[in-house]
């Protein structure tokens, strides 16, 4: 230990509280970026979500005001040939594809009373609850229980009307 001459201990050139909202300042932005990025990801998975909703809303209305009926239930992915002279298929392909939110997408003609477009996620769960509330933001009144469009958390449903 003789060797090493003694260091002199110096006291900081900057205040304690100047340390103390530097840190401050730091964590708020950092939670702040992370909270920008997961809402961020949901609304992105919610746009993809309302533009199947809005692509088979259309020609699904457009049937109804000429046949005076809805069609049956089926699969978006399956639709019937009853629907192709509506361009049901070349409207609502794109938009599946490009959805980034997997699950199941179905039309039911009487889904409580009122045909419907059910969105089921494949994974339930709290990152599906906010792309559903998201999607009823973009379409609707932003209340998942009540307007035309619903969501428990487990599906989507968007309710058609005649207009």
């Amino acid at each position: 230990m003789a060797d090493t001459p003694p260091k002199i201990l110096q006291a900081p050139t900057s205040p304690l509280w100047y340390h103390i909202t530097v840190c401050a300042v730091l964590g708020l932005a950092l939670a702040l970026v992370g909270a920008l990025v997961l809402t961020g990801k949901d609304a992105l998975a919610a746009e993809g979500v309302s533009a199947v909703f809005r692509a088979a809303r259309a020609p699904l209305q457009q049937y109804r005001a000429e046949k005076g009926a809805w069609p049956g239930d089926f699969e978006l992915a399956q639709p019937p040939e009853t629907l192709q002279p509506y361009g049901f298929r070349a409207t609502t392909m794109a938009p599946l594809e490009k959805c980034g939110v997997a699950g199941t997408w179905r039309f039911t003609a009487a889904g409580k009373g009122k045909p419907a477009l059910v969105f089921t996620p494949a994974e339930a769960g709290g990152s599906s609850q906010r792309v559903l509330a998201a999607v009823d933001a973009q379409l609707d009144d932003g209340q998942v229980a009540a307007g035309k469009f619903r969501s428990d958390g487990q599906a989507g449903v968007l309710t058609l009307r005649d207009e």
